[in-house]
């Protein structure tokens, strides 16, 4: 591919070299130490590091650090309604996240095209609307399941469908970072919402036992239960009254966040050039990228890795409880996997910051089939079972920043958020089918053995993938003015 890119020169100015008709790629930078990659993180630009809150702001009201509310939602929905809880489990949880990522690839190309703030501002607004009137469908199943799809379809565009746009642009040279603190952001959002939804949906009262279950006995030395007539205890707010909280949540984090926080380098085209944004941005075109090995392999390797920590996460009580150790236990593994993810999304994007090969992907994705080896041949070792959980905790964490990272090397910016979001789109559908394949597969063998396989393969063949990355092409440089510039856009002229 014969695709060109100007330097950057901090000062020159705000177009394109018109004697060039695309973008170059300048030859790989020389590789800088790790004191030197943190100061230059921290000297980025004001406008880079305010754009880099915004984009935190936007993904903690996301549809997904907002997942904390469904475990409190969907029991509270299916008691007062009289819902099975599969039913229940389809509306709020499965339907929105295998339709809501559809948007993505659009949002993605409309902020390649337009700009991220001209998508996210009538999204975000659109969220926090479609929000506030979840709970007057609370009758029509019908309504309320369109409602809630199209609250996760606006809150996905609002989020997911530009902050990694914003971050790549930004942060050229701190990608990795970038998107690791995405996933850290959305994490420790549903860290903390997690308790203060499950307070504003079921209050200070004692849950009641499901419908058609037996009640509770009463409790020990004659100690009077709370009456739930009692006016000095708070109720909750139901499972429909919390959604308007999260409405006016949305509204005030984040329209705010787009308006004055969210923005993206100013890059100008010249002469008679197209206006839009995605023709001054250098990288591959849309269509060119989607069938390059590089872009195919990156799908296909992130799809059939995910389908391992997803699938043992859902099912873990289950499988580990049928080798003999505890649910107690295994929630101490899981807690191990949250935190270890944590860890790969820092490491793991900082690595991929700094790997110059990209065989560096094969030794992290390699994590995901050594830990389901583990799983699989535990026979009531706990160790084993925290082992298990770091690695396949770390990959989690990993792969959240992989991809973006991937996608803006090979491919540039000219089209990365119809590229990253596509990418969601076909990924999203596998960590939703993962779990209850596993579950299915266990159901019909009577043994996880043969999934927990399944799997390995899976990952195996992922790791191939990875492996049989092709090179690096040079970096990809922005040509920006010189109050965007910053020690991640420096001068390439040499």
């Amino acid at each position: 591919m014969p695709q060109t890119n100007p330097s950057v020169t901090p000062g020159a100015p705000n177009t394109l070299d018109p004697s060039r008709t695309r973008p170059t790629r300048e030859q790989a930078p020389p590789k800088i130490g790790w004191k030197q990659y943190v100061a230059d993180l921290v000297k980025a630009p004001a406008k880079a590091k305010t754009a880099l809150i915004g984009s935190l702001m936007l993904v903690a009201i996301s549809p997904s650090a907002l997942s904390a509310l469904t475990p409190f939602v969907v029991p509270a929905y299916a008691k007062k309604t009289g819902t099975p809880a599969p039913d229940a489990i389809l509306l709020f949880v499965t339907l929105p996240l295998l339709i809501g990522p559809l948007i993505l690839p659009f949002a993605g190309r409309w902020a390649d095209r337009q700009g991220a703030r001209r998508v996210a501002l009538p999204a975000v607004i659109l969220y926090a609307i479609s929000m506030a009137v979840i709970p007057l469908a609370a009758g029509r199943i019908w309504l309320l399941g369109t409602l809630l799809i199209l609250a996760w379809i606006f809150g996905f565009a609002a989020s997911l469908g530009v902050v990694f746009k914003v971050i790549s642009t930004w942060f050229p040279a701190h990608r990795g970072i970038g998107f690791g603190l995405i996933g850290v952001a959305s994490s420790l959002a549903s860290a903390i919402l997690s308790p203060v939804l499950q307070w504003l949906v079921n209050g200070n009262a004692p849950a009641g036992p499901p419908a058609g279950s037996t009640p509770p006995a009463a409790a020990p030395g004659g100690a009077p239960p709370v009456s739930a007539a009692d006016p000095g205890v708070f109720m909750g707010l139901g499972w429909n009254g919390v959604y308007y909280v999260i409405a006016i949540a949305i509204a005030v984090v984040g329209i705010p966040a787009v308006l004055w926080l969210l923005s993206e380098p100013t890059v100008a085209a010249v002469g008679g050039a197209p206006k839009i944004l995605e023709a001054k941005l250098p990288g591959v075109p849309l269509w060119q990228a989607v069938r390059g090995r590089a872009w195919i392999f990156v799908v296909l390797l992130l799809t059939l890795v995910s389908t391992g920590p997803v699938a043992i996460r859902q099912n873990a009580v289950d499988l580990y409880g049928q080798v003999g150790i505890n649910s107690a236990t295994v929630s101490l593994g899981l807690s191990v996997l949250f935190s270890t993810s944590v860890v790969g999304l820092l490491l793991g994007g900082t690595i991929l910051d700094r790997a110059r090969h990209p065989w560096i992907v094969a030794v992290l994705v390699a994590t995901v089939p050594v830990g389901l080896a583990l799983a699989l041949i535990n026979r009531g070792s706990v160790a084993l079972l925290y082992v298990s959980m770091a690695l396949l905790g770390f990959a989690t964490g990993a792969e959240s920043a992989l991809g973006p990272a991937l996608i803006a090397r090979y491919c540039g910016l000219k089209s990365f958020g119809a590229l990253q979001g596509l990418s969601l789109a076909i990924t999203g559908p596998a960590l939703a089918v993962a779990p209850y394949a596993v579950s299915d597969l266990h159901a019909v063998s009577g043994s996880y053995t043969t999934p927990l396989l399944a799997l390995v393969v899976l990952t195996g063949i992922a790791v191939v993938i990875a492996a049989s990355l092709p090179k690096y092409p040079p970096p990809w440089v922005l040509h920006l003015s010189k109050g965007d510039t910053g020690p991640d856009q420096p001068p390439t002229a040499r």
